[in-house]
């Protein structure tokens, strides 16, 4: 399963990377993108190493700021495109510019692209994937900041080791990552501690959470003035979807935004399954991600009732 023939070839000769992730990122995106860079530093300091994007990840507000670099500098560098399944969702689109094009990522590869492909789709996250190539990397250093960076994309990918994609070797390549003085009690709370606002915020979309009449299903629609009122953005409301997970009656569970400013007025959502495959609902509604954990955007409102009807169905299927 475990083929990355040509990646450290490519990775040694190359004078300049450039390293790419998805639009609205999470934290296997950022944890994959900042964990390749540091390792390649680390273990080539001559090496430039850019890493490019729009939009900040929001969880745990523990991430570097993104890099900056001239076009010039991307059309002369490797491009590799991290956690991102197909062109359209990668966030800076100068990438089309560099002289050759890497993919890695765990989602199903039903838009293939680049020269390379390191596609693995059973693999818990990107940071999995980035993890068993360093190790295969033998006579390379793995730091305690590279080996933070990749663990951090495991844990919240797998929603701590709980979600159906957790393999043994999800588990055995956390365990590998934490020889390197991985701080696994300070990154839990890093990544998941709350404030008292976002607390009562959850404890709002607890007590008005909407559920089918069978009971199965749980989901809730955030409004541009309720968002506004808790000074929070779409990206930010979308993290609490958790708060719906641990229901035990519940299959499948979401949560819609408004998107502020939208004219006509135009919704995104995080969905999420327990067992049930639920992307290929995701990418007829200008989404995907994975079987269990995908996303949406650009929906009217009458999509979003379309949507919900769709996801209610696939639990009596």
């Amino acid at each position: 399963m475990w083929s990355f023939d040509g990646l450290l070839e490519i990775i040694q000769s190359a004078e300049v990377i450039t390293l790419f992730r998805h639009i609205h990122p999470d934290c296997d995106a950022v944890g994959s993108q900042f964990g390749l860079k540091n390792w390649i530093i680390e273990n080539w300091p001559e090496k430039k190493v850019y890493a490019l994007g729009n939009e900040y990840c929001d969880q745990g507000n523990c991430w570097p700021e993104s890099d900056t670099c001239t076009k010039d500098i991307i059309r002369n560098s490797v491009a590799i495109i991290l956690d991102t399944a197909n062109e359209e969702r990668i966030d800076d689109k100068r990438y089309e510019a560099a002289k050759t094009i890497i993919k890695i990522d765990h989602h199903p590869n039903r838009s293939p692209y680049g020269k390379q492909q390191y596609v693995f789709e059973r693999s818990a996250a990107t940071c999995e994937i980035l993890a068993e190539f360093f190790k295969q990397c033998e006579g390379q250093e793995v730091s305690q900041k590279t080996a933070e960076y990749i663990y951090r994309g495991i844990l919240t990918d797998t929603l701590c080791f709980k979600t159906t994609n957790t393999r043994e070797h999800t588990l055995t390549i956390a365990g590998w990552l934490s020889q390197y003085s991985v701080r696994i009690p300070d990154l839990n709370r890093e990544l998941f501690e709350i404030t008292m606002d976002e607390f009562r915020f959850d404890a709002m979309l607890r007590d008005t959470v909407i559920t089918t009449t069978d009971g199965r299903m749980a989901y809730r629609v955030v409004t541009a003035d309720e968002m506004k009122d808790w000074n929070l953005t779409p990206s930010e409301v979308k993290n609490f979807i958790p708060a719906y997970g641990n229901i035990r009656e519940i299959e499948i569970y979401a949560i819609i935004c408004e998107m502020p400013g939208s004219d006509p007025v135009t919704y995104e959502g995080s969905l999420r399954s327990k067992t049930v495959t639920i992307n290929d609902i995701a990418e007829r509604f200008h989404g995907g991600g994975h079987a269990n954990a995908c996303g949406v955007r650009g929906l009217s409102g009458s999509e979003v009732k379309e949507l919900l009807k769709a996801l209610h169905e696939r639990i009596s299927e």
